[in-house]
């Protein structure tokens, strides 16, 4: 609820009652309680480590999807270089056999007329190793590392929100956390506001003016046992 809302809602509720009988009223500075409480020290310490563990996970993650993403660069740089090879090579025997025809149209056939033998002296070696790559088969382990990609980033999106998100690991484990200390704290100002006859208590953030008499912020922590300036 927005805290004017609930400011006003008090005041509201004061004014009707004060016709009949006359309203003790405090506030306490719930922001300096909570960090000056040792138990809140602790939380964050369990805190700090656990969301360290979590940031290694996704950082790891990350990691691995750079990873995946080199390998797809790099093999669309094999597929570029072979489509290449492969352009060049059609072209050169394209040349050749024009060449070869237009200076020597005998050359096609031996002295019997029959079609002239190909050029044995090459091993199969050098064969293979003039040949490009195949680039059906780079296509197949393109089409397979592009799908692991887009699959690796929508696994890095959702561990996101399930780390970081609104309701997220890290959120859910501070308000755990949180939640004793945020009793404790309630019953601390119950105590202290019933033994001091207070009728109402609000926090300071919610007020434009105070009149440090009807501070009661020290009162709940000497209850919390919290060590305060000046006192040991």
């Amino acid at each position: 609820m927005n805290k004017s809302l609930v400011f006003l809602t008090f005041i509201l509720l004061i004014s009707v009652s004060a016709r009949a009988q006359e309203l003790k009223l405090g506030f306490v500075d719930d922001r300096t309680i909570l960090e000056k409480l040792p138990a809140r020290a602790e939380v964050q310490k369990i805190l700090d480590q656990e969301t360290a563990l979590w940031e290694q996970r996704f950082t790891d993650r990350r990691q691995l999807l750079r990873v995946c993403l080199d390998s797809v660069k790099a093999l669309q740089t094999d597929l570029e270089k072979a489509r290449e090879g492969q352009t060049r090579a059609a072209e050169t025997e394209t040349q050749s056999s024009s060449s070869a025809s237009t200076a020597n149209p005998s050359a096609q056939t031996d002295s019997s007329g029959s079609p002239a033998k190909a050029d044995d002296s090459k091993t199969a070696a050098d064969q293979a190793a003039e040949a490009p790559p195949d680039t059906l088969e780079l296509l197949a382990k393109l089409d397979r590392l592009e799908r692991k990609l887009e699959n690796s980033k929508k696994e890095i999106v959702a561990l996101y929100h399930r780390i970081y998100g609104k309701n997220g690991i890290l959120n859910r484990r501070n308000a755990e956390l949180s939640q004793s200390i945020l009793e404790k704290i309630s019953r601390s100002v119950s105590d202290v506001s019933q033994t001091a006859g207070v009728s109402f208590v609000f926090d300071s953030s919610v007020l434009l003016y105070i009149d440090q008499d009807y501070n009661y912020t020290e009162q709940v922590m000497e209850a919390l046992n919290i060590e305060q300036p000046g006192t040991r």
